[in-house]
C-alpha cells in the first residue's frame, strides 16, 4: 500500500499542473495575508515605510494580472512548441521527463501565482477590506512577485533554449536511467531459494483487469498476502509490461488447499498490488531508460531526420549505461525469488539490457559504417570492463552487429574496414 500510495504522489508532484495550482492557492492566502497582516505587526514598522495611494497600488496591480496572465499564455504556447519538437525529433517518450520539468513547472507557477494574487487583491482593495498599512504591504509584496517573476522568466527562457537541443534530451534521459538503474543493480541481491513441491497447473492464472502498462508491482503488499493465504506466486509480468484483461499477470498456487476461479476475493487482492497506467513508469522500471535511448538513436537514423550525430551520442550514453550494469556481478542483481521463496518475480538482467539497447540501433543504423562501428567498439570496450558471467552475451551481441553491418553496407572498402577493426 505505501508503494501504491508513493507511485501516486510521485506521480502528482511531477504533472505539468500540480506546482501551478500550488502556487496559485499559495497566492490566495498570500493575499489575504498581507491584506490582513498590518493587525499582527508592530505600529513602528509601518511609520518607516513610505505612504502609497491606493490608485497607485491599483493601477499597479492592473499591470502586473494582465502582463502575468500574457506572459503565462506565452509560455504555455512555447513549450507547446517544445513539446512538439522533442515529440518528432527525440522521442514521444521522451515527453513526460519535460512536462516533470521543475524549471518550467517554478516558471509556470510564478507567473499564475503572480496574477492570482494581483487579482485577488483588486478584489479585496475593491470591497476596502485593505487597511492603508495592507496597501503598502500589498504594494511591497507586488513588487516583490514582480521582480521573482523576471528573474523566472530570464531563466526559462535560458532553460527552454537549452532544453531544445538533442544532445540535452539525450543527456536529461541518460541520468533518469543512470538513477534508475543504480537504485536497481544496489537493491537487495540476496539469492532465495523457492518454495518446492507446489505445482502450478493445479493453482489459478490470474488475468488483467485493465489495459496499459504496468507502473508498479507492490512486492510488499503481495509478500504479507502471499504469507497470510499460504500462497505460492509467479509473476508473469515486470513494471513495464503491456497488458490486457486476456493477459495473466501471475499464477497462484497453495500447498495447503485447492484454489479455485472462484475466490474472488483473494485474486482481486493480488490484482490491486499491480498498477497499470496508459504509459510507463521511469521509477520501476530499468529498462526505460535503455529503450529510449535506443529510439531516439533510431529516429535520428531515419529518413526523414538523417542525423547519425545524434545516434553516436546516444551509443555512447548507452555504453555508460550497460558499463555501470556490466561491472555488477549476476548474483547481485536483485533476487529472483522473494526472502521466504514463495513468490517469483520477473526481472530484467544484464542481457535483457544489452539487447534492448544494443539490437534496435543494429537494425537501424547498420549501413551507415561510422554506427555501426561505434556499437562494435562500444561492446568491444564493454567486453573488457564487464564481469566474466556477460562475456557470453557481449560475444553474441559483437557477432550480430558485424553480421549485420556486412550485410548492409554497401561499399566493399567499408565492409573490408569493418572486418578489419572487428578482428
Amino acid at each position: 500500500m505505501r508503494s501504491f500510495l508513493r507511485n501516486e504522489l510521485d506521480s502528482i508532484r511531477s504533472a505539468l499542473w500540480f506546482r501551478p495550482t500550488s502556487f496559485c492557492l499559495v497566492a490566495v492566502f498570500a493575499a489575504l495575508g498581507v491584506a490582513v497582516g498590518d493587525e499582527y505587526l508592530p505600529t513602528k514598522l509601518f511609520s518607516l515605510l513610505p505612504e502609497i495611494d491606493r490608485d497607485t497600488l491599483r493601477e499597479l496591480l492592473r499591470l502586473v494580472a494582465g502582463s502575468m496572465l500574457t506572459v503565462s499564455t506565452v509560455t504555455l504556447s512555447v513549450l507547446m512548441l517544445v513539446l512538439s519538437l522533442v515529440s518528432g525529433q527525440a522521442s514521444p517518450r521522451a515527453v513526460p521527463e519535460l512536462l516533470a520539468d521543475k524549471v518550467t513547472q517554478n516558471a509556470l507557477g510564478t507567473f499564475l501565482g503572480s496574477f492570482v494574487f494581483s487579482l485577488s487583491s483588486l478584489l479585496l482593495l475593491s470591497l476596502n477590506t485593505i487597511s492603508q498599512a495592507g496597501v503598502t504591504l500589498t504594494f511591497i509584496a507586488t513588487l516583490v512577485l514582480v521582480a521573482s517573476s523576471v528573474r523566472y522568466l530570464v531563466q526559462w527562457i535560458h532553460h527552454v533554449a537549452d532544453a531544445m537541443k538533442l544532445n540535452q534530451i539525450v543527456s536529461s534521459v541518460h541520468c533518469q536511467a543512470a538513477a534508475v538503474l543504480d537504485n536497481y543493480v544496489q537493491g537487495e541481491s540476496d539469492s532465495h531459494p523457492p518454495v518446492s513441491g507446489i505445482d502450478f497447473d493445479d493453482g489459478i492464472t490470474v488475468q488483467a483487469d485493465a489495459t496499459g502498462f504496468v507502473q508498479l508491482v507492490d512486492e510488499k503488499a503481495l509478500i504479507d498476502i502471499a504469507d497470510c493465504a499460504d500462497l505460492k506466486v509467479e509473476m508473469l509480468v515486470r513494471e513495464g509490461t503491456f497488458v490486457h484483461p486476456h493477459v495473466p499477470l501471475m499464477r497462484l498456487a497453495s500447498p495447503t488447499s485447492m484454489l479455485n476461479e472462484e475466490e474472488q476475493a483473494l485474486i482481486a487482492k493480488v490484482r490491486s498490488c499491480i498498477v497499470t497506467g496508459s504509459e510507463r513508469s521511469s521509477e520501476n522500471d530499468p529498462l526505460l531508460g535503455f529503450e529510449l535511448l535506443a529510439e531516439i538513436a533510431c529516429r535520428s537514423l531515419s529518413s526523414g531526420i538523417n542525423d547519425p550525430r545524434t545516434a553516436l551520442a546516444c551509443i555512447d550514453h548507452i555504453g555508460a549505461l550497460l558499463a555501470c550494469a556490466a561491472v555488477v556481478p549476476s548474483h547481485r542483481y536483485p533476487s529472483g525469488f522473494s526472502a521466504d521463496g514463495r513468490i517469483k518475480f520477473k526481472r530484467p538482467d544484464f542481457r535483457a539490457f544489452l539487447i534492448s539497447a544494443v539490437r534496435p540501433v543494429v537494425r537501424d543504423g547498420a549501413s551507415t559504417y561510422e554506427v555501426i562501428e561505434a556499437i562494435i567498439r562500444m561492446l568491444l570496450r564493454l567486453s573488457e570492463i564487464a564481469h566474466a558471467d556477460y562475456a557470453d552475451a557481449l560475444s553474441i551481441e559483437s557477432e550480430r552487429a558485424m553480421d549485420f553491418g556486412l550485410l548492409r553496407l554497401e561499399l566493399a572498402q567499408d565492409k573490408q574496414a569493418l572486418a578489419d577493426f572487428h578482428s
